[in-house]
């Protein structure tokens, strides 16, 4: 990384505190993964009992965003970043100490709800200096480079619960978390606009509630996340154990694939607008989800074979994704913090809700959840269908 990199340029924040910020709540929420099992030992809890310690995270995410996207407009991008990041730290610190599992929940829950600023506020600050074409473009770049951002989290996860268990894991990201403040105090600067302090949140509310093309907007971050991280949640027992790296070369798997994803954006040609990416993204999906059906119809013993043949799933969210993210908001210019709130809290909802009903599925066998995840492309390709058939 170049000093370029650390340096805020036209008014952005450094691009190497961007990509940390934008990291930090996917590896904090993956890193987590192969110390499931540990952590179901630690607690005697089968393996779908401990699956609500992914699952509360997206409903902290979920309020979280909300909570800090309205106090970016009311306080400033700068205290709504840093003052989420130390209510993440602290929940941090609470999972790590905790008694008993309900506390661990509650820990996990808090951490969550402060490292959402990471997204939201983020996000804001980004669209407080970009707009359109120019957006998307640097959803894209980051695109390419977070994608290792989940494989360092499983990688990161599986050497450190080897070493010290699920607390170990917990105080690494509490470490990860306290340097983010330390360079989010340093570097930081405010980019808000006067304009955001005027908007109401119901009235912001109800109009955007009443905006269907950004309903399906939600719907499909929000399906394709619950892909991506249900995959996370149940790959240390679908694959089962791994010698070296263990779960972490998977993670690397899906790293590679989610790069190429991105990185295939910028070979489509410019005449490709972003409905017809989201389309090769879906296409790819698509094809992940359906040879790990039929992967499984001949292979149902847990192994590697059942992240393998997924891997598409990777590279269609890297295309897909910057893609629905970049234009979402292009008609609330005067009131990102407070929009990008309503949208966020919308999809991360809904993919805390889906991963906690992931939660329920039994995981002695790779059907159940692979029938699901055949039900959640069905609805993101009518979605998707929809959206466009509207468009055109």
């Amino acid at each position: 990384m170049t000093f370029s990199s650390l340096s805020p340029r036209g008014g952005l924040p450094p691009r190497g505190l961007v990509i940390a910020l934008l990291a930090l709540p996917q590896i904090a929420e993956t890193i987590l993964a192969p110390a499931l099992p540990d952590l179901a030992r630690h607690w005697r809890l089968d393996a779908a009992a401990a699956q609500p310690v992914m699952g509360v995270f997206f409903l902290g995410f979920a309020v979280g965003v909300l909570l800090w996207g309205h106090l970016a407009d009311a306080w400033g991008r700068r205290p709504a970043l840093l003052s989420g990041l130390a209510v993440g730290l602290a929940g941090t610190v609470g999972a790590l100490l905790a008694p008993d599992f309900g506390l661990l929940l509650l820990g996990r829950f808090v951490q969550a709800l402060g490292l959402a600023t990471c997204s939201v506020t983020t996000q804001t600050l980004l669209r407080d200096k970009l707009g359109g074409e120019s957006l998307t473009r640097y959803f894209v770049t980051l695109g390419a480079v977070l994608a290792w951002s989940p494989a360092a989290g499983p990688l990161a996860g599986q050497l450190v619960s080897d070493w010290k268990g699920y607390r170990g894991v917990m105080a690494g990201i509490a470490l990860a978390v306290s340097l983010a403040l330390l360079a989010g105090i340093a570097l930081l600067r405010e980019t808000r606009g006067e304009a955001a302090r005027t908007v109401a949140l119901p009235v912001l509310a109800r109009q955007m509630l009443g905006d269907a093309r950004l309903r399906r907007a939600a719907v499909l971050v929000a399906g394709l996340n619950l892909l991506a991280f249900s995959f996370y949640s149940a790959g240390p027992f679908m694959t089962g154990p791994l010698p070296g790296l263990g779960f972490g070369w998977i993670g690397l798997a899906v790293a590679v694939a989610g790069t190429l994803g991105a990185l295939f954006n910028r070979r489509l040609p410019g005449s490709a607008g972003p409905a017809q990416r989201v389309a090769y993204g879906l296409g790819c999906v698509l094809a992940g989800v359906a040879a790990q059906a039929v992967a499984i119809m001949f292979h149902p013993e847990p192994g590697p074979l059942w992240a393998l043949a997924a891997l598409p799933l990777f590279a269609g969210y890297g295309l897909a994704i910057p893609n629905l993210l970049g234009p979402a908001l292009k008609h609330y210019g005067h009131c990102l913090g407070r929009a990008g709130a309503l949208f966020g809290v919308a999809y991360y909802s809904l993919l805390g809700l889906g991963l906690a009903a992931t939660s329920w599925l039994p995981f002695d066998a790779p059907q159940p959840l692979s029938l699901a995840w055949l039900a959640v492309v069905a609805v993101l390709l009518a979605a998707h269908r929809r959206q466009r058939d509207e468009q055109g």
